[in-house]
């Protein structure tokens, strides 16, 4: 099993509530393998938390995209959409399996998750705000 899903300097979008949000979001994942061996009521108590934390997240996120004018929006506000949509998915995977369910294929499904929508919408954000000259 897992132990951590590392933070990486390379997903700083230097906008600082964003990175703060997805360092945040790191910590919440990481707390579900942490609590795996506690039980099923532990590890959905730390779901619960991502979920809540992620919409939460994407809610001040799109917020701002609507404050600065961001034409892709709509695009990104989807890919949200989708994302919320496999944590969900996955959400309902470990209600069924239970503990069991928190391996190394979660682990890498939820790093993947995060880390290539940093990377590519995100990133793509923050370039917009800089070259704007907006701060988010």
């Amino acid at each position: 099993m897992p132990n951590k899903i590392e933070w990486s300097e390379e997903l700083l979008v230097n906008v600082t509530a964003i990175d703060c949000d997805h360092q945040k979001l790191f910590v919440l994942m990481n707390d579900i393998f942490s609590t795996a061996h506690h039980g099923a009521a532990a590890i959905n108590t730390a779901i619960g938390a991502l979920c809540s934390y992620t919409k939460e997240h994407f809610a001040r996120e799109q917020e701002s995209m609507r404050r600065a004018d961001y034409p892709a929006l709509s695009a990104h506000t989807y890919e949200h959409e989708h994302l919320v949509f496999q944590l969900e998915s996955m959400i309902n995977r470990l209600m069924e399996v239970g503990p069991d369910a928190v391996d190394e294929a979660l682990a890498s499904f939820l790093e993947e998750w995060l880390t290539s929508h940093i990377l590519k919408f995100d990133m793509e954000y923050a370039a917009y705000l800089r070259k704007s000259g907006q701060k988010g």
